[in-house]
């Protein structure tokens, strides 16, 4: 599995674990709902933001290399 796959699950694996909703994942993370929702379904848009990454590794207080290395359990 790539990093951006990996990158992908764990987004939506911290989203459901945390019990969020994709708006107020979306929030933390500073993108649209539409957004969220790609990069759940494994799209990374284009634009995508560095910040993202440092928005969900803050947040959640996970380093931003774990967040590609491997899959959250």
């Amino acid at each position: 599995m790539s990093e951006e796959m990996i990158f992908c699950k764990n987004v939506k694996i911290l989203r459901l674990k945390n019990n969020l909703t994709q708006m107020e994942m979306a929030h933390i993370c500073g993108i649209g709902v539409k957004s969220l929702s790609s990069i759940e379904k494994g799209i990374i848009p284009p634009r995508l933001s560095v910040s993202i990454l440092v928005s969900i590794s803050n947040y959640f207080r996970i380093s931003p290399y774990d967040m590609f290395d491997k899959v959250i359990k």
